[in-house]
C-alpha cells in the first residue's frame, strides 16, 4: 500500500474519532443527565462552577466544588441511585437552562433540578435541588 494512502486514511479515521469524541462531549445537559441517571459525583462535578448551590432536604447551602463533591458523595451513598428520569427542561434565552425531573432511589423519590449558566465558552451547574416526594 502507498504511504499517501496511508497517510489519508490515518487522517480521515483521526477526524472522525474527534468528531465522535467532540459529539459524546458536547452536550452538558446530556452529561449531566447521565450522570444523575448513574449517580455519578464525578460526571456532575466536571459541570461545576466555581460555587454551586446544594439544595438537600437536611441543607442548603452554597459550596466550593470540592466541598460539593463531598455533600453529593455523602448524598449518593445514602441514597443509592437507581434512575433518573427529566420531565422537563428549558431555557431563559440570556445563556441559562434547567432540567426537572425525577430521581428514584434507595430511600425514596426526590424531585430533582439542576441550573446552568453560561459561563465564556462553557456551560456550568450553579444549582442542584433534591426535594423529598412524599411518599
Amino acid at each position: 500500500m502507498d504511504i499517501k494512502v496511508i497517510s489519508r486514511r490515518m487522517g480521515s479515521l483521526l477526524l472522525i474519532g474527534g468528531l465522535l469524541m467532540s459529539f459524546s462531549v458536547a452536550d452538558p445537559f446530556a452529561n449531566v443527565v447521565s450522570a444523575l441517571n448513574k449517580g455519578s459525583v464525578d460526571g456532575l462535578a466536571h459541570y461545576f462552577d466555581n460555587m454551586v448551590e446544594i439544595n438537600l432536604p437536611s441543607n442548603a447551602n452554597s459550596y466550593s466544588k470540592s466541598q460539593a463533591v463531598v455533600i453529593l458523595k455523602e448524598f449518593f451513598s445514602t441514597n443509592a441511585v437507581k434512575s433518573f428520569k427529566l420531565i422537563h427542561k428549558g431555557n431563559s434565552g440570556e445563556g441559562s437552562s434547567y432540567g426537572i425531573g425525577s430521581l428514584v432511589t434507595s430511600r425514596g423519590t426526590f424531585r430533582t433540578s439542576f441550573f446552568f449558566h453560561r459561563k465564556g465558552d462553557n456551560f456550568v451547574l450553579q444549582e442542584l435541588r433534591f426535594e423529598k416526594k412524599k411518599e
